[in-house]
């Protein structure tokens, strides 16, 4: 039988909701009985403990996790789903993602000042199913641990190695910045280099001034003829250009 959540549990989980408790405790929620049993089978050793609502359908817990039990309209409230599955976990943010990233080759994908969680948790899963080695999450970025975010990213947050950067850290990599912009190059015949950045900018404004200003390729991705649709939402370009690259990639 699981114990239950004592009320100084209950006031920490809460806490998570917030950013700034998020990174000082390197903690955050994982919602819902796939993302859990993806975590239990595929990173265990990221999880804290488990949180089960009374009478709730359960998952399999190995007995090494702790798990507690929470009465259903405690843990509603906890909840950020609308539609509350009723189980939660709490999850460590890796160390790795508050220190500094420098590979000498690999393919990164930065965020530029990308604001909306749910654009920033689709990239993070077509990132991690399509081959990104690392995601940069660069100023102005939205944080990628999240509710909105974790939920949009099914949980990939666990299987992405993801950085906090600044723009001084970024601009001393000597891999090639790829900067996707509407004045880019046609992306359909850009030939992709097996080592560079892509660089995804903020919703409205694009990428950052700095950024362009030291990129070296820009590419965009060009409608048909015709069409009325001004542009893409970044989740889908970037969904997009990296299925391009892994075409690219498997063709040769």
């Amino acid at each position: 039988m699981r114990s239950l959540l004592s009320k100084n549990q209950i006031k920490f989980v809460r806490s998570l909701k917030q950013k700034k408790y998020r990174y000082y405790n390197k903690k955050y929620i994982v919602e819902g009985p796939r993302m859990i049993s993806d975590l239990i089978e595929e990173r265990p050793h990221l999880i804290q403990y488990i949180i089960c609502a009374k009478d709730s359908k359960s998952i399999s817990i190995p007995a090494d996790i702790p798990s507690y039990e929470l009465n259903r309209d405690i843990f509603k409230d906890l909840s950020e789903m609308v539609a509350s599955q009723g189980v939660m976990a709490v999850c460590d943010i890796p160390d790795s993602f508050f220190e500094k990233s420098s590979p000498s080759d690999g393919f990164v994908l930065l965020l530029d000042g990308v604001q909306d969680p749910g654009n920033l948790g689709t990239i993070l899963r077509a990132a991690e199913y399509l081959g990104v080695d690392e995601m940069w999450i660069g100023p102005g970025t939205t944080d990628p641990f999240s509710p909105k975010s974790v939920q949009a990213a099914m949980g990939s947050q666990a299987f992405m190695k993801i950085h906090q950067m600044e723009y001084d850290d970024i601009l001393q990599s000597e891999l090639p910045l790829v900067v996707a912009d509407m004045e880019g190059e046609n992306a359909f015949r850009f030939h992709w280099p097996q080592n560079g950045i892509l660089v995804m900018g903020n919703e409205g404004k694009g990428p950052s001034s700095l950024i362009k200003k030291n990129a070296d390729h820009f590419i965009t991705i060009p409608p048909l003829p015709g069409r009325k649709t001004e542009s893409l939402n970044v989740g889908m370009a970037c969904t997009s250009l990296l299925t391009l690259r892994m075409s690219q990639l498997n063709r040769e």
